[in-house]
């Protein structure tokens, strides 16, 4: 399985989500390859930190960029249980190869933001382009981000039922998990490490685990 983390805006969450998902699968015993398709190399420097800090790697990672993505990808696919590759922030040659060969695509959004409202709509007619040629394509929308500011839920709470009035196609669907903004993602980076090795019960390992489930059904549905 292919699993693209993508959005042409930055700052949505995109490595954030990329990173603690492939912990996550690795948690459950999946071999996992991640692919760092952002010229950034965002997910490079969480887990050189991690080494630094002197802790093992519990799936396999690599930097790849240009016109051999699609094809890379395609290969590491018939070698690991899953792939998944994090893409910049930016309509760029990279995200359109990672929506031509993945089966499930991630699209972060941080639903208050009205720059993120209209870049999620050119994703969305982007993705109804490539399905075209990639007839396996599903597509997860994540409210990512979220607030916890109760003055802002009524906002929120607009925004997404105006996703759910759109016609969107079987393949594509607004994720119920919803990721909140927490400090936990930034106190834990500069260990290399994940929300899911937190020991004892955290929000945000909740939430993880919750948009693991519901990708994993997604799929096979």
């Amino acid at each position: 399985m292919i699993i693209s983390v993508v959005n042409e805006k930055g700052g949505s969450g995109k490595t954030t989500i990329a990173i603690n998902l492939a912990f996550k699968l690795a948690n459950e015993g999946v071999d996992v390859m991640l692919i760092d398709a952002d010229p950034q190399k965002s997910v490079e420097v969480v887990l050189d930190y991690r080494v630094n800090n002197g802790l093992d790697l519990p799936f396999n990672s690599v930097s790849k960029t240009g016109d051999s993505l699609a094809m890379e990808a395609k290969s590491l696919a018939n070698k690991y249980d899953s792939i998944i590759i994090d893409t910049g922030g930016r309509d760029s040659k990279e995200m359109r190869q990672a929506l031509l060969v993945s089966d499930i695509v991630l699209i972060p959004t941080i639903i208050t933001s009205g720059f993120d409202q209209a870049v999620l709509v050119k994703m969305l007619n982007l993705l109804a382009e490539t399905s075209i040629i990639n007839t396996k394509l599903k597509a997860l929308i994540i409210n990512n981000r979220a607030s916890t500011n109760p003055m802002l839920q009524t906002k929120n709470m607009k925004y997404m039922d105006f996703l759910k009035e759109i016609e969107l196609p079987d393949n594509i669907k607004l994720a119920k998990t919803i990721l909140y903004e927490r400090e936990i993602y930034k106190n834990v980076v500069f260990d290399g490490r994940s929300v899911i090795e937190i020991e004892g019960e955290n929000k945000a390992k909740n939430e993880i685990s919750s948009l693991y489930d519901e990708l994993v059904e997604f799929v096979r549905n």
